[in-house]
C-alpha cells in the first residue's frame, strides 16, 4: 500500500486533516456553555447548534468547485484560515467583545462547517487517487478519523479544560470554555495548515479513454432522486441523520435533567461514546453490506431497516426520560454511523459513475441538513421523541416497499 515514503506521509496527513475537520462533532462539547453565557432562548440555541452541520451539508458543490479551481494545497490553506477566524470570532463573541446576536454566531459556524467540509473533501480526494488498489481501506480510515474528532476533543476538554457551572460575570482568565474555543481555533487551523504541506495526489493527469457510445448514462441529480431507491434513501437519511445530529448537538441539554452534577464529565463521556459507536458502525456495517450484497445477494437496504428499528426503540425509551442514557446514545450513534457507512455504497449500486457519485452524494447531503433543521425546530416545542417514532415507522414502511419492489422487479 505504501510503496514510497511520500505516500505514507500523505496518508498520515489525510488522517490528521480529517480528524480536525469535524467541527459539527465538537460543538456539543461547549454548546451548552455558549448559549448559557450569551443568554439565548432555546429556539435561538437550537438554530446555532446545527449551523456547523448546515455549513458541512450545503457546501458540497462549492467545495468541489474550489478543489477543482484552486487545487488541494490552496484549498486547504484557505480552509485553515476560515476555520481559525470562524472559531476565533465565536470565542470573542463568548467573551463579550463582539455582538452576541445568534444569527451572527450562526454565520460564524456555517463558515467553520464549510471550511471543515472543504478540507475533508481534499483528504478524501487524495486518498481515493493515491490508493486505488486499497481505496476502500484508505477512504474508510479517513471517514472514521473525522468520525472520532468528537472523541479526541471531548477527552482533551475533559482533561485540560475542566470547568464548573458558568458564572455570567466570571473573568476570562478563569473561564475554561473561552480557552477551549481559542485552543480549537488554533489546533484545527494548524492541523489543516500542516497537512497542506504533505498531502498530495500522486497523479492528477487525466487518463485517456476511448469513448463508449452504447453505455447508458448514469443516473444523477433529479433522475437519481426519482429512482425509488434514491428517494427512499434520501427520506431515510432525513430522519436518521436529522434526529441523530439533533440528539448529539443537544446532549448537554438532555443530560441536565438527569445529571445536574458533574455535567461536563458525563456530557463528554456521551460524546466519546457517540463517536466510538459512529466510527465502529461505519466500518462494521459498511463491510457487512458488501458481504450481504456481493456474497448473498441481499439488498443493503435491510441494514437501514435494522437501523430505523433501532432508532424507534431508542426514541421510545427516551420518551420516558430514563436516568441512564448510555444504551440509547450507543444505539443512536450506531444508526448515525450506518447512514454514513452504507449509503455511499447504495448510491454506487444504483449505477453512478465516479463523477455522478460525487454529484449524487452532494444531493444526499441535503437530507441531513434539512432533517436536522426540521427536528431542531421541533426540539423543546413538541415531543420530539414521539414525532421521531412516527417518522421512523413511515420510513420503515417506505424501505420495505422499495425492498419488495426490488424483489419483484429486479431490473428497476
Amino acid at each position: 500500500m505504501f510503496r514510497h515514503p511520500p505516500s505514507l506521509l500523505s496518508f498520515i496527513s489525510a488522517l490528521l486533516i480529517a480528524n480536525v475537520s469535524g467541527p459539527q462533532y465538537v460543538y456539543p462539547i461547549y454548546g451548552s456553555y455558549l448559549y448559557k453565557r450569551l443568554a439565548w432562548s432555546t429556539f435561538e440555541a437550537s438554530i446555532v447548534s446545527t449551523a456547523c452541520f448546515i455549513g458541512v451539508s450545503f457546501s458540497g458543490p462549492l467545495c468541489s468547485w474550489l478543489l477543482e479551481r484552486l487545487g488541494v494545497k490552496k484549498t486547504l490553506r484557505l480552509s485553515s484560515a476560515i476555520v481559525f477566524f470562524g472559531l476565533f470570532l465565536v470565542a470573542q463573541t463568548y467573551a463579550g467583545r463582539l455582538p452576541n446576536h445568534f444569527l451572527l454566531v450562526t454565520v460564524y459556524f456555517i463558515l467553520t462547517g464549510f471550511a471543515g467540509a472543504a478540507s475533508f473533501l481534499c483528504a478524501l480526494d487524495c486518498q481515493s487517487r493515491n490508493f486505488k488498489q486499497h481505496r476502500g481501506l484508505a477512504v474508510g480510515m479517513t471517514t472514521a478519523s473525522v468520525g472520532i474528532s468528537g472523541l479526541v476533543f471531548s477527552q482533551i476538554n475533559d482533561t485540560l479544560f475542566k470547568s464548573e457551572d458558568i458564572a455570567i460575570d466570571s473573568t476570562l482568565t478563569e473561564d475554561a470554555t473561552y480557552h477551549f474555543l481559542i485552543f480549537l481555533a488554533i489546533s484545527m487551523s494548524l492541523g489543516i495548515l500542516t497537512g497542506s504541506f504533505f498531502l498530495n495526489s500522486v497523479d492528477y493527469r487525466p487518463v485517456a479513454v476511448l469513448p463508449i457510445t452504447d453505455q447508458p448514462e448514469p443516473k444523477s441529480g433529479i433522475q437519481f432522486l426519482i429512482n425509488p431507491i434514491g428517494l427512499a434513501l434520501f427520506c431515510t437519511l432525513f430522519v436518521t441523520l436529522g434526529i441523530g445530529y439533533v440528539y448529539l448537538a443537544n446532549i448537554g441539554q438532555i443530560l441536565q435533567g438527569t445529571h445536574p452534577v458533574d455535567l461536563q464529565h458525563i456530557r463528554n463521556s456521551h460524546i466519546t461514546l457517540f463517536s466510538l459507536g459512529n466510527c465502529a458502525s461505519r466500518a462494521f456495517f459498511g463491510a457487512l453490506g458488501d458481504v450481504l450484497h456481493h456474497k448473498l445477494g441481499i439488498s443493503r437496504l435491510w441494514i437501514f431497516v435494522f437501523a430505523v428499528l433501532s432508532l424507534i426503540i431508542s426514541l421510545y425509551h427516551l420518551s420516558d426520560l430514563p436516568e441512564d442514557l448510555t444504551p440509547y446514545t450507543l444505539l443512536i450513534s450506531m444508526t448515525y454511523g450506518i447512514s454514513f457507512g452504507v449509503a455511499p455504497a447504495i448510491i454506487t449500486d444504483i449505477g453512478s459513475s465516479h463523477k455522478a457519485f460525487a454529484r449524487n452524494w452532494g444531493w444526499m447531503l441535503y437530507a441531513p441538513a434539512l432533517g436536522s433543521q426540521f427536528y431542531n425546530i421541533l426540539f423543546n416545542s413538541f415531543d420530539i421523541y414521539q414525532i421521531g417514532q412516527w417518522s421512523g415507522w413511515v420510513i420503515l414502511v417506505v424501505l420495505l416497499l422499495v425492498i419488495y419492489r426490488q424483489r419483484t422487479i429486479p431490473s428497476a
